[in-house]
């Protein structure tokens, strides 16, 4: 189980990620050769990828956290959400007859002690072929007061990949992501933060999606393979 004292919902993310249209888009543009019908959104967090999924998806939220869930029914009435937890071994019991085949989990496993735990659950919910998505941080030199004030437990490099895939999957995609923004990350350590909702951070994750990102996108060609503020992962169900 994920204890009680791991951060959830709204402690977990700046205010102004949830407007940060451009970023959110660069990072489902990554995933959505991967999208199938029916998608099983893990970690509601701001609310921001749900709203900018394919039109026509089948969709299912997941969050430990019932107020995320509650304003997330809120905001999509129509969508099903559900309160659970990823690390729950009987979650494939309960999800697999809805015939999920994409799970799309941003930003999680980061949060989780047991992530291991959390990818086999997911697996586990996919039919063979299915596609887990996973984007976390990357690198744990990055590792600053503002992962610590998000609840990271840890940061990620390419030498985790086959320690969470073990015998369950195989991995078709795998990069690393935002190599710009890792820089950023960086520089902040140098920093003190007071809060991930402070005026200063706000105004970086504004500023950075306005102007930035597409300078970002461009360096990611570059770097990918050696460098980014996130790693993303695509693993498909055997």
């Amino acid at each position: 189980m994920v204890g009680s004292d791991v951060k959830t919902g709204a402690q977990t993310y700046s205010t102004a990620i949830a407007d940060a249209d451009n970023y959110t888009r660069w990072i489902l543009s990554e995933l959505q050769p991967f999208f199938g019908r029916s998608l099983l959104e893990v970690g509601l967090g701001h609310g921001g990828y749900r709203q900018r999924l394919p039109t026509g998806i089948e969709y299912l939220g997941l969050d430990i956290d019932p107020d995320c869930v509650a304003r997330a029914q809120a905001r999509h009435g129509t969508d099903d959400y559900l309160v659970a937890d990823v690390t729950d071994p009987g979650l494939a019991a309960r999800l697999s007859p809805r015939g999920i085949d994409t799970v799309l989990c941003i930003n999680v496993l980061e949060h989780i002690d047991r992530d291991e735990s959390a990818v086999d659950a997911l697996l586990a919910i996919l039919p063979p072929g299915g596609h887990l998505l996973v984007l976390v941080p990357a690198f744990p030199a990055l590792y600053s007061d503002l992962d610590r004030m998000a609840g990271h437990v840890r940061r990620y490099t390419f030498a985790d990949v086959p320690r969470l895939a073990r015998a369950n999957a195989t991995v078709v995609r795998q990069r690393y992501f935002n190599a710009v923004g890792g820089a950023g990350w960086w520089v902040n350590k140098a920093l003190r933060h007071s809060s991930l909702d402070s005026s200063a951070v706000n105004g970086q994750i504004r500023l950075f999606d306005r102007f930035v990102v597409p300078l970002a996108r461009g360096v990611d060609h570059l770097t990918r393979g050696v460098f980014g503020q996130s790693l993303i992962c695509v693993f498909r169900k055997l």
